[in-house]
């Protein structure tokens, strides 16, 4: 396999504590390591701060990330939730939380012919995500870094679109304004 070519505007997308990457491999108890090394391979391209969940793995070392094994939900939904990049394990659950939270996840799926899961479900599932535009799908680093390129591209377009006010924020707006003018129902 050569070297991977990456078309990542640099000024765009590497500003620091403004642009993250958010990595997780899940809790299954199989080492992940295709993705992680994978990551460690674009590393120094993609969003800083890169910030990776690599789960089962004896180890991960890589120069340009931090991490942990694992994380309690509320950490795993505020990463989810603070990454402008997610790349994740095909797992419906992490699927499931960055679709709420707004975001096109990059998703590589387990391989069951590569000891990383017990069947292929991960597989079929982001296939068939991905047909319905929802996720974008990686196999390796070069499929990695042109999905990377595309979710924050989709992200950029969508940001100003999807962000709406809930209309209890609306509400309590509306009344703060009326008590701040002298409103009688304050």
């Amino acid at each position: 396999m050569g070297v991977v070519a990456l078309s990542f505007p640099q000024g765009d997308l590497r500003r620091a504590a403004v642009v993250s990457t958010f990595v997780s491999v899940g809790n299954a108890t199989q080492p992940f390591t295709r993705l992680l090394e994978a990551v460690c391979e674009l590393a120094a391209q993609l969003p800083q701060p890169i910030f990776v969940q690599f789960g089962a793995a004896k180890s991960f070392v890589c120069p340009d990330c931090t991490g942990v094994a694992f994380l309690e939900m509320g950490a795993f939904a505020e990463h989810v939730r603070a990454a402008d990049l997610l790349i994740l394990h095909a797992g419906a659950g992490s699927v499931l939380h960055a679709l709420r939270a707004g975001k096109t996840p990059v998703v590589m799926p387990r391989r069951t012919s590569l000891g990383e899961l017990v069947d292929d479900h991960q597989f079929e599932f982001s296939r068939e995500l991905e047909k319905t535009g929802k996720v974008l799908v990686a196999h390796d680093a070069a499929t990695l870094s042109q999905a990377a390129v595309a979710a924050l591209q989709r992200q950029r377009l969508s940001s100003g679109a999807a962000i709406s006010e809930p209309p209890l924020v609306g509400m309590v707006r509306h009344a703060l304004s009326r008590a701040m003018i002298g409103g009688s129902d304050a």
